[in-house]
């Protein structure tokens, strides 16, 4: 794939995730004039419990997924194994998400919602990285557009008819029917040795997902059970514009990782020197969005919110501080996960989130919000850094060998 074919491939994955998140900006936006803060930390906290409960499989199975189903010989039997698995966990991660809710002061309808969005989401990460894999990125863009107006629309009809308990079901309802639209086709059977090399790809993705996706909505959760629910919902105001920002570096991220494994049969070094440039360009270019986001944050803060949230300044910026040094590593983490190193991108990210969430947990009590952002730039800035060394210093395993230890037809494609 030329250098054009993954530019196009990455505005469009772009397109159809900003659209998602200008969906949950709508979301966001109409609380927060409507209902008020309060109101605002509470659907905040929910959505970002549903982003975590995602990573502990679904979304590392859409991750697989792109990485797998490029390859003609692995495709079937990978969809095969990551469907079960991907029924498995939504089950588990269905009860866990209702008592979290619980846990957190929701009642029975937010319960509801928090549980209908967790395994909406988590079908449409699953769903969206088959696509991609598929290399189906023009039918991801058009699927996420049209389910995000449906959604849309239906939260304007909650709104109409006065529903506040169901304020976060036409959201859930807009990832099911992308799930529902984008379903890959069924797999065929797999043996041992490839059940265990997809198994253990998808866990060291999990991993790191659960390391570099989830402190951001912890730091929600961890402002949520620490802070006032006034400053809580002004957290969100800027939780809730950071958030479209951080889409634009996973949709780079989605369309890399199969780019990157579909180059796995040619040199090693055209597939670094493919790395190396895609870097520069996201570098320049996430430089510049968030520059001028942070630059822009208390205008943009008052321009969407209004007047009474202007005093979530501060730690807006903080926080697109954080998620531009994530966003700069979409391209060594991609090389690393397509290449046989994902491995590697786990331990650096594992080791970041307990040294961020350890600073949450030490600071968030005592210093409220201010303690939660010390940690999440702590494990942003540090995981990241290291990620990007990495992915420039290291070459392909030999043979794209895997680090699970697994065989079969990716380690023989290299």
């Amino acid at each position: 794939m030329n250098g054009g074919g993954v530019l196009s491939r990455a505005v469009l994955s772009t397109v159809g995730m900003g659209v998602q998140g200008v969906a949950r900006f709508a979301y966001t936006i109409v609380i927060g004039r409507l209902a008020g803060p309060e109101s605002l930390g509470e659907v905040s906290a929910l959505l970002s419990l549903a982003v975590y409960a995602s990573l502990f499989w679904p979304a590392a199975a859409g991750v697989a997924a792109s990485r797998f189903l490029p390859d003609p010989l692995l495709a079937g039997p990978a969809m095969r194994v990551l469907k079960r698995s991907f029924a498995v966990s939504v089950a588990l991660l269905a009860i866990a998400s209702a008592l979290a809710a619980v846990l957190l002061g929701s009642g029975a309808a937010e319960v509801l919602g928090a549980v209908a969005l967790v395994v909406g989401y988590s079908g449409y990460v699953f769903a969206r990285g088959a696509l991609l894999g598929e290399d189906r990125v023009g039918r991801a863009a058009v699927v996420d557009t049209l389910t995000s107006l449906v959604a849309i629309t239906a939260l304007v009809l909650v709104l109409i008819s006065g529903w506040d308990w169901a304020l976060l079901l036409p959201l859930a309802a807009g990832y099911a029917l992308f799930a529902l639209a984008g379903w890959p086709r069924a797999g065929s059977s797999a043996g041992p040795a490839e059940r265990r090399e997809v198994l253990g790809f998808t866990r060291d993705s999990a991993i790191a997902l659960l390391a570099t996706g989830g402190l951001l909505p912890a730091t929600m959760v961890f402002v949520r059970a620490f802070e006032s629910p006034q400053l809580a919902g002004l957290f969100a105001a800027g939780l809730s514009l950071a958030t479209p920002a951080n889409l634009v570096a996973q949709s780079v991220n989605q369309v890399l990782v199969p780019h990157f494994a579909r180059m796995l049969g040619g040199p090693a070094e055209a597939i670094r020197r493919s790395h190396r440039r895609v870097f520069v360009v996201t570098l320049l270019g996430f430089a510049a969005v968030f520059g001028a986001l942070i630059a822009l944050a208390p205008w943009i803060l008052t321009l969407f919110y209004g007047d009474r949230y202007r005093d979530g300044t501060l730690s807006m910026q903080l926080m697109l501080l954080a998620v531009a040094a994530m966003s700069v590593m979409s391209a060594p983490a991609a090389y690393l996960t397509a290449v046989g190193r994902q491995g590697l991108y786990a331990r650096i990210w594992l080791l970041a989130t307990i040294a961020g969430t350890a600073v949450m947990l030490a600071a968030s009590p005592a210093w409220g919000q201010w303690g939660a952002l010390a940690g999440f730039l702590l494990g942003a800035v540090g995981g990241s850094t290291a990620v990007v060394v990495c992915g420039l210093r290291l070459a392909p395993r030999p043979a794209a060998a895997p680090e699970t230890g697994g065989t079969g037809a990716a380690a023989e494609s290299a």
